[in-house]
């Protein structure tokens, strides 16, 4: 059973309760076992002025009756880098803010209020009137950057004080650059205001509409308690297909858990709304036994008692790796063919990310609407390489992880052509160089590889002084100096560097186009003006994926013949 979670809520798990729904003079009572409720617009904006602010650290910062008037008045969103005093600061700061809500509005309970504080560089965590609301991220000594992933977290019930003085404290960790909240929204919301602010419009449910909604959920519920796997199954529509998994894979992964005992399947402070195809849309937190709870939009026909699935073609992906030793998240991107056809396959490209970063990074850069801009029509993974360097160390088995692991998984739940030919590995920085040491050292796996102002004169940093110096040997140079021509043009290569690059990583590009060029391997290679950020290398996207094209067409591939695509009245993405 694969988890897609867009944000892990904590431990807020709510019983199921009876409905809650707008009234409707035309529509009958209803009774449901479901904890489905009606959206609440609701919102209190915490962005701007009127923050505290302060560096160091002392628990007693979270006490509401902590006296900050000797703090520095700040605004957030912020960059404590942007301040001459701060700009070479890394370490502990703590962020207050004292606010009044108004008077509790209908329909509004604490629980159903999220404290959405944008997105932190690194680490943080909150405090609502002195009581801990959630915290994302590692602090020292196991530090943790978790800069790109948006912080939503949910206040227990009697924790807001409604028409009276309430305080949020934040402690923030910075373990490098500039930190604090570097991007909204911040403040307390509904989910039906923070749909709103993402774009996801909608128009309120009927009751009618509500107990429909709720049925489905309940059905789901029911089988899943029974272990009714065919009764699971039948509330899946023809053509389900939701983040990521199709009906055959969700049902494979319903018996799955089911073969380690019982499964129960909920769904908390559930909202219901009608999206502009006239599709009923659940925003809820929903957990399967076994698994972290997850937001999701479940997609309901309003005709029929089905799941549609949302038919995304950008999401996270996870299992349960054997290498981590805990559940591991890659994001996927599928072309706009996958969701169109039935059984075409599609090449592969893996993209790893820089250090301190993860697979949620792309999501911040919305590097699905880059790679629909570029045309791009392949399948593009981008796995958790948190800071490990792609390599087995103390730090995390991150090669095993990739190579063995999420490369078969992928091949097995997705439309891939399953060949080294039609596989090809980039990345950014420390991913840079990850993708010339996985690359070289797995030919039979990968055949393009491309690096984006890469690592390349540096050899894996992580895990013990032990692990870094028996992994000495795959610095890329290295690897390159020490292989011999036929070896090398066993792949294709696309690399770039700035040349004012922040860690002379243009330098090590200059190197390796002149070892690659001595050996007469043919490679694609760019030197260009620029510093080591995301304004250099993300417009030479079209080069590094046209690397990858241009191996994937060079072996074309007879594709399976296409069933009767799956007649729908819906528009997908």
């Amino acid at each position: 059973m694969s988890l897609k979670a867009r944000a892990l809520l904590g431990t807020l798990l709510l019983t199921l309760g009876s409905v809650n729904v707008p009234t409707s003079a035309s529509a009958a009572p209803v009774s449901t076992a479901c904890a489905t409720t009606g959206s609440v617009d609701f919102g209190v904006d915490l962005a701007g002025d009127g923050w505290k602010f302060t560096t160091g650290d002392d628990p007693a910062w979270s006490d509401p009756s902590f006296t900050d008037t000797g703090w520095r008045d700040w605004t957030v969103p912020d960059n404590w880098g942007d301040h001459d005093d701060l700009s070479s600061y890394d370490g502990f700061a703590w962020y207050r803010r004292t606010f009044t809500l108004p008077a509790r509005p209908d329909g509004v309970t604490d629980a159903a209020v999220v404290a959405a504080l944008g997105k932190i560089d690194d680490a943080d965590q909150a405090f609502l009137n002195g009581r801990e609301i959630g915290r994302t991220g590692g602090f020292p000594p196991s530090f943790d950057s978790t800069w790109e992933v948006p912080r939503e977290y949910y206040p227990a019930d009697g924790l807001l004080r409604w028409g009276a003085v309430n305080v949020l404290a934040v402690r923030v960790y910075d373990g490098t650059g500039g930190g604090g909240f570097y991007q909204g929204p911040v403040g307390l919301y509904s989910k039906a205001r923070l749909r709103a602010l993402a774009g996801n419009t909608g128009t309120a449910a009927t009751r009618t509409q509500l107990a429909h909604a709720c049925a489905v959920l309940d059905r789901q519920h029911r089988a899943v308690a029974a272990g009714d796997v065919r009764g699971y199954a039948a509330t899946l529509a023809d053509g389900f297909f939701h983040q990521g998994d199709t009906a055959t894979r969700r049902i494979a992964g319903l018996r799955e858990l089911l073969k380690a005992g019982r499964v129960t399947l909920t769904d908390a402070q559930a909202e219901v709304y009608v999206d502009g195809q006239g599709r009923l849309i659940v925003d809820t937190i929903r957990t399967w036994t076994g698994l972290p709870p997850a937001r999701e939009l479940l997609h309901i026909d309003p005709r029929r008692p089905v799941e549609l699935g949302d038919h995304s073609r950008f999401f996270r992906d996870d299992y349960a790796s054997a290498a981590m030793g805990r559940r591991a998240q890659f994001n996927v991107y599928l072309p706009k063919d996958y969701t169109r056809t039935g059984a075409r396959r599609f090449p592969v490209v893996y993209m790893l990310n820089g250090f301190n970063g993860s697979n949620i990074e792309w999501e911040a850069r919305d590097i699905d609407t880059v790679l629909d801009r570029l045309g791009v029509e392949a399948i593009v993974v981008f796995p958790d390489g948190g800071s490990g360097w792609y390599v087995d160390t103390s730090a995390g088995k991150y090669r095993t992880m990739i190579v063995d692991e999420i490369v078969p998984l992928v091949d097995r739940a997705y439309r891939t052509v399953a060949d080294r030919d039609h596989r090809g590995i980039s990345g950014v920085s420390m991913g840079g160089q990850g993708a010339f040491t996985l690359g070289l050292a797995n030919p039979t796996v990968f055949s393009s590889i491309a690096s984006h102002m890469g690592a390349l004169s540096l050899p894996p940093l992580a895990g013990t002084s032990a692990e870094q110096a028996a992994n000495a040997g795959l610095r890329p140079l290295t690897l390159v100096a020490g292989m011999s021509a036929a070896d090398l043009n066993r792949h294709r290569y696309y690399f770039d560097g700035g040349d004012s690059d922040d860690y002379r990583f243009g330098v090590a590009a200059q190197q390796m186009s002149t070892a690659l060029a001595a050996k007469g391997v043919r490679h694609d290679y760019q030197l260009g003006a620029g510093r080591h950020d995301d304004a250099y290398w993300m417009p030479k996207l079209d080069r590094s994926f046209g690397l990858h094209a241009e191996q994937f067409a060079a072996h074309p591939v007879r594709q399976p013949r296409e069933p009767e695509p799956v007649k729908s009245p819906y528009v997908w993405p």
